[in-house]
């Protein structure tokens, strides 16, 4: 115990990734830094504070924030409690109290009346803040006594609590009094583990560490700092073209080590079997499991909380801890691992056969659901393909771990049918839970792809070069072609010719890698090469239609939809005719565009000769009308209402498709369409699809490079544009600021209209929502 004033030492600025591993502490995450401000915005005004959270959330660090920040105005005196004295009165006490005779301490007002007067003491006149580490080992009568002084204004209260249902009775309802501050630290998102790796390592890490660390991890941030820090030490973990890779090897030594052991110590031999099966399967249903081990065991462990039962129709058991479960399948012999697998799926076998058809009803549903949306899809019914994805994604997700592949082809699906927006909504929704989920190939690799096909290039090269990293470690050779004709894409869109022929170069293995092969496919962790090859081509013509000329990329299959299916050949140029599946441009240069009649065409084949189409080459309008017929569904639409608007000069047909882009995440193509709608409606002095089209124009300009945000572009304005700008974000009328910078409403009028143009804005209201949007995003 001790007392601190204003001066409390705060926590140590040590570099986490040389600091020995059971000294690691966890970063100040946003969320760390969030709860200290508001608790100790409550403590200032009067208010007790309870943080709860799981062990190794932060609840620690949050204190220790708080303390380091109170004023001169408060004495703090810290408390533990400590699980050996909770059923002792007044145990958490004793250290006050040993001055009392054993006999006092039978009388409770007496006793309060002593602790009062001798906290009054120490607190010397300042305001007296009691910090309490692991409130609910505190012993009944120490929280009664305490509780009291709180609530007669004596002194406040900051306390920590892991879990509320082992606190005192009393102490749970004075925690839900209005005048008690809570903060809740929950377990990391996959955006949150992200942002306390690049912390802790100082550099970009690629998702596959980022999934693995999450996985392990569940979120928990003092775990997530330990195992990473162990990785790097045993180089399991490494950096990369300056990026920080998986390396595929798991060191479980140290701290992780000694944490094994002490759970797993003192089980029987078929308990020891049981977390085995459990360890080096990764988790079984119910059925399962108690086919293979003796239910007894099972039983056991979960009463000792070894495991636990998911909820469903089907209880599935896993360890709870996911580096327990690690490091125990580690430790399982490599016979002993094939032996378990073997009779898990002997044991499977049974229960399928037992159960019949809807032995595992959540998992036929969901495999029904993706069958269906791939053949959809193949067929051109993107409309419902669209929706027969949608439902299997909502059934994958309640257990993605074992199904990142039907996962994969549904992100697929979305590719095929032009839906950038579902399919980057697959990747957010995998990832916002506080398991670590990857797809197959790599979610920096389908992230890149998503965002290079909108057309965001800056944030797609960052994805890729992240992919590209990861790959080259894993030796995944099948699909580096894919990532790097992708990121020579979004260098064509940066205007960064030479690095796009760079990438293009570099997409090709080399010759010995051509004669011999390269490493056989995992597909569990790949797509498949014949996939990777075909969107690897398109996104080849992209750059060639766009001014780059691929130069490797010859007349390859381009089925870019599934993940396993087989590609769609391109029709054959010959000399002197233009086949289906090519255009001549200005030149009269014939460009290979893939075959577009052909059953399975995806919307990339598509968004080819949409590009060709604006970039004025020949033929491209009308095949693009006649591909899109073939096909339903939003993106179809948009291609149709394009071809005929650029065919006819229709504004309001460029306009709907602009409209319909913007809506499903081709940003380039939106932007694009709506520029032309703008200049149509100049022609014809339409005013109101002006309007219209210069918003989705802006809209769209302003989601293709992080620079074009308004946050960014404020800072390139004079101090007095900003001055009126953000003004007029808050609200203020032209004769409002008119007054306070005296000068007219027609002058102000005048400068806030170059301001809108400089930052890309239709007006007040949109200016508004754009920095809204953006500080929250932020």
């Amino acid at each position: 115990m001790d007392v601190a004033g204003p001066g409390l030492a705060r926590p140590s600025d040590q570099n986490p990734l040389s600091a020995p591993a059971h000294h690691l502490q966890p970063p100040p995450l946003a969320q760390v830094q969030s709860s200290a401000a508001s608790a100790l915005d409550a403590l200032n005004q009067g208010m007790s504070v309870v943080i709860s959270g799981a062990d190794g959330t932060g609840k620690s660090t949050v204190m220790a924030h708080i303390l380091g920040a109170l004023g001169g105005e408060f004495s703090v005196l810290r408390l533990r409690g400590a699980a050996a004295w909770s059923g002792k009165p007044f145990g958490g006490l004793f250290w006050l109290l040993s001055e009392l005779p054993p006999e006092a301490l039978s009388n409770p007002v007496f006793v309060l009346q002593f602790v009062r007067g001798v906290l009054a003491e120490k607190a010397g006149g300042r305001r007296l803040v009691l910090a309490i580490e692991n409130a609910e080992d505190l012993d009944v009568s120490t929280t009664a006594v305490l509780l009291q002084l709180c609530r007669a204004g004596y002194t406040l209260m900051l306390a920590t609590v892991r879990d509320f249902s082992a606190c005192p009775e009393e102490f749970v309802r004075w925690s839900a009094d209005g005048s008690v501050h809570k903060e809740d630290l929950c377990p990391l998102p996959t955006a949150g583990t992200r942002t306390l790796l690049e912390d802790l390592s100082a550099g970009p890490v690629s998702s596959r560490l980022v999934a693995e660390v999450q996985q392990r991890t569940r979120g928990n941030p003092l775990l997530a700092t330990l195992f990473f820090q162990e990785q790097v030490q045993a180089a399991t973990v490494r950096r990369r073209r300056g990026t920080w890779v998986w390396t595929g090897a798991v060191s479980y030594a140290g701290a992780l080590a000694e944490r094994v052991e002490t759970e797993i110590r003192g089980l029987s031999p078929a308990e020891r079997y049981a977390v085995d099966v459990l360890a080096v399967s990764g988790g079984l249903p119910a059925p399962v499991i108690l086919e293979v081990a003796d239910p007894a065991a099972v039983e056991r462990l979960e009463d000792m909380l070894l495991a636990a039962a998911d909820s469903g129709p089907v209880r599935t058991l896993r360890l709870k801890d996911p580096l327990l479960a690690g490091a125990a399948a580690a430790l399982v012999p490599h016979g002993r691992a094939k032996e378990i697998r073997s009779r898990v799926a002997a044991a499977e076998a049974t229960c399928r056969i037992r159960g019949g058809p809807n032995a595992f009803p959540e998992e036929a549903a969901a495999r029904n659901a993706v069958r269906e949306a791939v053949e959809l899809s193949r067929s051109g019914r993107w409309a419902e393909a669209t929706e027969a994805a949608r439902a299997g994604l909502d059934l994958l997700l309640e257990d993605s771990v074992r199904r990142r592949d039907l996962l994969s082809k549904l992100f697929c699906v979305f590719l095929r049918c032009g839906e950038l927006r579902l399919a980057a909504d697959v990747l957010a929704r995998t990832e916002a839970g506080t398991e670590g989920v990857e797809l197959p190939g790599g979610n920096d690799l389908c992230a890149g792809i998503v965002q290079v096909l909108g057309g965001r290039a800056d944030k797609a090269l960052d994805y890729l070069q992240r992919s590209l990293a990861q790959l080259e470690e894993n030796r995944t050779q099948d699909i580096i072609p894919l990532a790097s004709a992708a990121a020579a894409y979004a260098c064509v869109l940066l205007d960064d010719a030479e690095a796009a022929r760079a990438y293009l170069a570099a997409s090709q293995p080399p010759a010995e890698q051509q004669a011999a092969g390269a490493r056989e496919p995992d597909l569990r962790d790949t797509w498949q090469r014949d996939s990777a090859e075909g969107l690897a081509g398109a996104l080849g013509r992209l750059c060639t239609v766009r001014g780059v000329p691929d130069g490797f990329f010859g007349p390859e299959s381009v089925d870019t939809g599934s993940v396993e299916e087989g590609s769609v050949e391109e029709g054959s140029v010959e000399e002197g005719s233009v086949e289906e599946g090519s255009v001549q441009d200005g030149s009269g240069e014939t460009v290979n565009t893939g075959s577009t009649a052909a059953a399975g065409q995806s919307a990339l084949q598509l968004l080819v000769l949409a590009v060709s189409a604006f970039q004025g080459t020949a033929g491209a309008v009308e095949e693009l009308r006649a591909a899109a017929s073939a096909c339903n569904g939003a993106a179809a639409a948009m291609y149709s209402d394009l071809a005929a608007g650029l065919a006819d000069s229709d504004r309001l047909g460029v306009l709907r498709a602009a409209r319909t882009a913007y809506s499903l995440g081709h940003y380039l193509l939106a932007h694009e369409a709506a520029g032309r709608a703008v200049r149509l409606a100049r022609a014809h002095s339409d005013r109101t699809v002006l309007r219209t089209a210069r918003r989705i124009e802006n809209a769209s300009f302003r989601m293709l490079l992080a620079a074009n945000s308004v946050s960014d572009r404020l800072p390139e304005l004079s101090d007095f544009e900003r001055a009126l700008a953000v003004g007029a974000a808050a609200g203020e009328s032209s004769s409002d600021l008119a007054a306070r910078l005296h000068l007219s409403p027609r002058t102000v009028d005048w400068h806030l209209g170059r301001i809108f143009s400089k930052l890309r804005v239709s007006g007040r209201a949109e200016l508004r929502e754009c920095l809204e949007t953006e500080r929250a995003e932020a």
